[in-house]
């Protein structure tokens, strides 16, 4: 049975991690230009500075799960996490604040290596962990929305010393529950210290770049939209696509559910931008979570099965780096955009429809020709 004890304990620690970590993303940003005075853009890069700060641990990743206990390597780096969260209302400096974003985009890598790459496929029967990725995927979605949600709500009525405890808390929460998860004992193994085990498979690098343009858009959208109703309803939108993913998937191709997926998400951008009432932002955050769901359902599923044996994990961190990367990098272009005196409707389609092609002439024989070899 996938949802055994130890998986659920997991998927739920998942979703305080994702939530402690997201809800920072509004929160610092408003604080590093009304505190420090940054201009939009320079608080972005901090965002970019986080997201590549999760590849510097990467080469070392197999050897710290295959050495020391999985479980001690996960809670450790949330505890850096944890703690680099707290020390930001203590910066007296701009290098302060770089350091921190690094060490916590560091610490954050790992954790999710040794999470969703490591201790959801450990503890998940043989068989279904195709499944336990998916499952897995989805409840850090959920943390991601409702981390997004507490941030941008609890910045208009909180001070900032209480969100960043806040933020501590919810990883808290993320430690107990990883801490009650029982994991088989594995004897150390003789590994080399730096390796691409559990960082990067370079064969699921084409449909990776190719997912990314979902959180791109995403990314971008965080910056345009701050009523975060318009975020509770993409979690509606997302929430249909996991009612209904089950039945499309055995009746549709890959290539329409992806075809399906972007234009969902063009239809929601369309709908989002319409200039009257208050609807238009429910419809388009809707049908920008259902759309969301389709596409990455299926980006998915090609990079959890494109690894060979014992590649799983090296393909689902490829995916999640993937993922982190492209959602600062929206950030940063929707402020720099903006900044600019440019509308970011234009950008978010175009990036849409380029993302559809791209998987329609490319991605789609890729996966094709390189599964069929194994």
């Amino acid at each position: 049975m996938l949802w055994n004890k130890n998986f659920t304990l997991l998927a739920a620690a998942n979703v305080f991690f994702h939530a402690a970590v997201y809800m920072q993303f509004p929160v610092l940003h408003r604080w590093m230009t009304d505190v420090w005075g940054y201009t939009g853009v320079e608080a972005a890069c901090m965002a970019v500075v986080f997201g590549l700060s999760l590849f510097i641990p990467g080469v070392f990743n197999s050897y710290l799960v295959d050495t020391f206990s999985r479980k001690q390597v996960c809670i450790r780096s949330m505890i850096v996490l944890g703690l680099a969260t707290l020390a930001y209302p203590w910066t007296s400096a701009t290098w302060q604040i770089v350091a921190l974003r690094v060490l916590q985009g560091s610490a954050f890598g790992i954790a999710l290596m040794a999470t969703g790459s490591t201790l959801a496929i450990d503890v998940a029967p043989s068989h279904q962990r195709d499944g336990a990725n998916r499952a897995f995927t989805w409840s850090g979605i959920a943390g991601m929305l409702a981390g997004v949600v507490i941030g941008l709500a609890g910045m208009q009525h909180v001070a900032f010393t209480q969100l960043v405890s806040a933020s501590a808390c919810l990883l808290a929460v993320a430690m107990v529950l990883i801490g009650y998860v029982k994991i088989s004992f594995r004897a150390p193994l003789d590994l080399p210290l730096c390796s691409s085990d559990r960082f990067l498979l370079f064969r699921a690098v084409p449909p990776g770049i190719n997912m990314m343009a979902v959180p791109l858009v995403i990314g971008m959208l965080f910056v345009s939209v701050s009523d975060f109703s318009f975020y509770l309803c993409t979690g509606l939108g997302f929430l249909l696509y996991l009612l209904v993913r089950e039945s499309v998937r055995r009746q549709v191709d890959g290539r329409i559910q992806v075809g399906a997926g972007q234009l969902l998400m063009i239809a929601g951008l369309m709908a989002l931008h319409h200039p009257e009432g208050v609807y238009p932002l429910y419809i388009g955050g809707c049908l920008i979570g259902l759309g969301t769901g389709f596409s990455i359902g299926q980006f998915l599923q090609m990079m959890i099965l494109l690894p060979l044996h014992c590649e799983r994990g090296t393909g689902y961190h490829t995916y999640r780096l993937s993922w982190e990367l492209a959602w600062a990098c929206g950030i940063f272009l929707g402020v720099y955009l903006q900044s600019q005196g440019k509308g970011l409707f234009g950008a978010e389609i175009l990036i849409a429809v380029a993302g559809l092609l791209l998987y329609q002439a490319f991605t789609y024989r890729y996966f094709k020709r390189h599964y069929q070899k194994h």
